[in-house]
């Protein structure tokens, strides 16, 4: 990368996390940079790291500029803040956006980790009313008797996962679902007690995180 022109770098919390390409022509970077933001349409996105709140940022660099132009971006209240990242000395950047990555949810049943689109295409088949219901770091969905189970990082991100199901139910006219959030002791009580008679690991199933603790 030492003799490229310019990079495309992915930035976690105003770190560079890595080089994703680089270039000598100013006009394949950019148009490069273009197309991964133009397909940056993820619908449940990494929001933790290492049991780190993480934010990702696509930056455009180039080493042909002189001086660093003042980059701006409209913060969650619609004001404009000057961007600051940290990155390499010998280059400048010349744009930066937000950026997600996708986050994969861990499927007990295949025991791997799929994606919301492998979830929804293959546990939530129109033609079945179902119940989706979070479980502490947990996602359950029920249909009938049937019992799939999907872990999360925390809390936080199966809350999350679950409210993007509903988005994704309301945006498409769906009606195949009830969605349920835990918010009581007697109702986890209850769905632990059927976990665990329908054969989940009772050890797995009391589990809130699966996240390494944070790194120093």
């Amino acid at each position: 990368m030492k003799n490229d022109n310019f990079i495309i770098v992915l930035f976690k919390n105003k770190k560079k996390k890595r080089i994703i390409k680089g270039y000598k022509s100013e006009k394949k970077a950019t148009d490069k940079y273009k197309s991964l933001l133009k397909d940056n349409k993820i619908r449940f996105e990494v929001q933790y790291e290492n049991a780190e709140k993480s934010r990702y940022e696509l930056g455009l660099l180039t080493n042909q500029d002189n001086y660093q132009v003042p980059l701006f971006q409209e913060d969650q209240f619609g004001r404009n803040e000057e961007v600051f990242i940290e990155t390499e000395s010998d280059y400048t950047f010349r744009d930066v956006k937000p950026y997600k990555l996708e986050e994969k949810i861990f499927d007990w049943q295949k025991n791997t980790r799929i994606s919301f689109e492998q979830m929804v295409s293959k546990y939530c088949i129109k033609k079945e009313m179902k119940s989706i219901s979070t479980l502490h770091n947990k996602l359950v969905i029920q249909v009938n008797d049937l019992f799939y189970l999907f872990s999360l990082k925390n809390t936080e991100d199966s809350q999350r996962l679950l409210e993007t199901l509903e988005d994704y139910y309301r945006e498409t006219g769906r009606t195949d679902a009830i969605f349920v959030k835990d918010i009581s002791t007697a109702q986890r009580k209850w769905m632990y007690d059927i976990l665990v008679d329908k054969g989940f690991n009772k050890g797995k199933l009391y589990r809130q995180t699966t996240t390494f603790s944070k790194r120093r």
